[in-house]
């Protein structure tokens, strides 16, 4: 059983890694002013950050297994914040698209990390935490949005704001990390039931050798689950404040409210989803999920008001909540396999569609307009619904009430 400092930790350092992306999202129209980008170039330069987060998922179980779970957040979680500072301060469209490549490497590093502690932590405790984590991640990105709405309206410059605020959160990660539990080992083969897993007794896999993992068939389905899901949010992160700027003309503070009103439901539903998937099981969750993301997203890009525009980012927040949680527990504890490789395999397909989204978004708005690019998000989501199964996929172990 782990103390409740070690679980509060965990809980830190997902808040103060997702309070980065936070302070970016009201920023964005920002910088696409600053830079004088298109819809097209601003969706093309947010590209640069899914490829070096492809980068980085492909060698975090090999770095990890390397480092330790505790140091690897300790190093990457203020790497992270710190790197960030480079988008801000980039001068071109070509500077910003490095400084983002730089910065995705660094989050694929750090996603990486603290979801496989996450996954550990909840199967030696035997109680879901997967989802709570996933609730602070939720609002460290809302508190960061509304921290970053504020400062914009206050005037603050965007490079001021960054160089003042990215250190504080690295240092603050840096201290969650640093409480993390320290282990002998912290790369572990799931085994099937009635086999113990500890890393002691454990060979590693014919794949500990290579440096650049990429995800087996097996983890596949379970992988693409996910996926629209991912695309939902991310479509909210960087493109809910361009929507809501350029299409229903709203200011900074109503542009934080919306993307908080998202943020706020998807936090209060992933404090409570360990306790809802224990009472009504995963594959009703996933299932109901995907449908009020398919809505959510869809309400929202045809709302005719802002109050729609609030309903309809809160029905998203809804749906989006508690799919990917349910899917990092399902992939860390696929039998006989390595969890950080199966946590980064999915990380991998499904954080990639997270940040691949906002510029396939920008090309299609660029075409169709805003509207319809939001819009066509809708049938990707409703996949979620139709893979739901893939959840189940996991040998059954018992998970305790908090």
């Amino acid at each position: 059983m782990h103390s409740r400092t070690t679980t509060l930790a965990i809980f830190g350092v997902f808040f103060f890694e997702s309070s980065v992306i936070g302070q970016w999202i009201p920023r964005i129209p920002d910088i696409k002013t600053a830079l004088a980008l298109s819809d097209g170039a601003l969706g093309l330069a947010l590209l640069s950050m899914p490829l070096g987060t492809l980068i980085g998922f492909s060698v975090a179980g090999k770095i990890i297994e390397s480092t330790g779970l505790r140091t690897a957040c300790k190093v990457f979680m203020p790497v992270w914040a710190l790197l960030f500072i480079g988008p801000a301060l980039a001068q071109t469209f070509f500077q910003l698209s490095i400084a983002l490549v730089i910065s995705g490497v660094a989050v694929g590093m750090i996603e990486t990390a603290m979801n496989t502690e996450a996954a550990r932590i909840e199967k030696a405790s035997g109680k879901r935490l997967m989802s709570r984590c996933h609730g602070f991640w939720s609002l460290g990105t809302m508190i960061g949005a509304l921290t970053g709405g504020a400062l914009a309206h206050w005037g603050l410059s965007t490079q001021t704001h960054f160089m003042i605020v990215m250190p504080l959160i690295g240092v603050c990660g840096f201290l969650a990390a640093t409480a993390l539990p320290v282990l002998p080992s912290t790369a572990y083969t799931v085994l099937p039931d009635g086999v113990h897993d500890d890393p002691a007794q454990v060979s590693a896999p014919k794949a500990a050798s290579k440096l650049i993992r990429l995800p087996e068939r097996a983890i596949l389905l379970l992988c693409v689950m996910p996926l629209g899901i991912m695309m939902v949010e991310g479509a909210f992160i960087d493109w809910s404040a361009v929507f809501m700027r350029d299409i229903m003309a709203a200011g900074p503070w109503l542009i934080a409210i919306t993307y908080s009103s998202f943020s706020i439901v998807m936090a209060s539903v992933r404090l409570f989803g360990d306790t809802l998937a224990n009472r009504y099981g995963d594959l009703l969750i996933v299932r109901v999920s995907g449908v009020a993301a398919t809505l959510g997203i869809a309400l929202f890009a045809l709302a005719p008001s802002t109050p729609w525009a609030f309903v309809a980012a809160a029905l998203s927040g809804a749906g989006v909540a508690i799919v990917f949680p349910l899917a990092v527990t399902a992939a860390a504890n696929r039998p006989g396999r390595n969890s950080a490789d199966s946590v980064a395999a999915l990380n991998m397909i499904s954080f990639s569609a997270f940040l691949i989204a906002p510029p396939i978004i920008g090309f299609l708005s660029e075409a169709f307009g805003l509207r319809i690019a939001l819009l066509a998000l809708a049938p990707a989501a409703f996949m979620t619904f139709f893979l739901a199964s893939e959840v189940r996929a996991v040998p059954a172990e018992p998970h305790g009430r908090d």
